[in-house]
């Protein structure tokens, strides 16, 4: 793992002074993947976005996806 690592970034610094800009993204932990926002309406009931969690299930450690509920 650590070669490919090496490689990946010896490419990179090969490259950089070809391109103008060079963006690298990482993100770690649960991004909010809802559709209508933290919240919203449906008629007289709002939803609202509940994040992912760990829980035990079983004797075992799940992950709960985030999902929206009634409030």
């Amino acid at each position: 793992m650590k070669w490919k690592i090496g490689i990946f970034l010896a490419a990179l610094a090969t490259m950089a002074p070809m391109a103008n800009a060079v963006i690298i993204n990482v993100e770690v932990g649960d991004r909010p993947y809802y559709v209508y926002g933290p919240g919203y309406y449906v008629g007289r009931v709002y939803w609202v976005w509940i994040p992912g969690h760990w829980s035990w299930r079983h004797h075992h450690r799940v992950w709960i996806h985030g999902h929206y509920a009634p409030r």
